[in-house]
């Protein structure tokens, strides 16, 4: 063990990065599969953007959607077969994570519009409404 010096009091610090064991760290969990759409758009992403010079990533997305929706019903179902397939293979690899590591967690982000929700109001004209609101339905009862 390495030992820091110039603790406080004298006291030295342990190197706890070094007393950990390095193969204790969980792999991590595998990746859902990309959708029909995503797999379509990984394949025609270029060829669209080399075909419309200076247009933003959100415009060529537009158009490779519109693209999409104009196939073919074959062509679509090929996507859609390249889709269960790799789903297919992500549920085994997720029952061997989750046999290996217990169950996935589900680590997403709180929206934002559960945040304001619980937000007091900004305003005075927010605040005023409200205790308006209290007021009437305390005379209710």
């Amino acid at each position: 063990m390495d030992f820091k010096g110039g603790g406080v009091g004298g006291i030295k610090y342990i190197n706890i990065k070094q007393m950990t064991d390095n193969n204790t760290k969980k792999e991590a969990p595998p990746k859902r599969p990309q959708c029909a759409f995503f797999i379509y758009k990984q394949e025609v992403y270029q060829q669209v953007k080399d075909a419309n010079p200076g247009k933003k990533m959100t415009d060529i997305t537009k158009i490779i959607s519109e693209q999409y929706k104009q196939l073919p019903k074959d062509k679509i179902d090929q996507y859609e077969q390249k889709y269960k397939d790799s789903k297919a293979i992500f549920e085994k690899e997720k029952k061997t994570y989750e046999d290996k590591y217990g169950k996935i967690k589900n680590e997403r982000k709180k929206k934002k519009d559960d945040a304001k929700a619980t937000k007091k109001p900004q305003n005075k004209k927010q605040k005023k409404q409200e205790s308006e609101e209290d007021e009437s339905s305390e005379d209710d009862d």
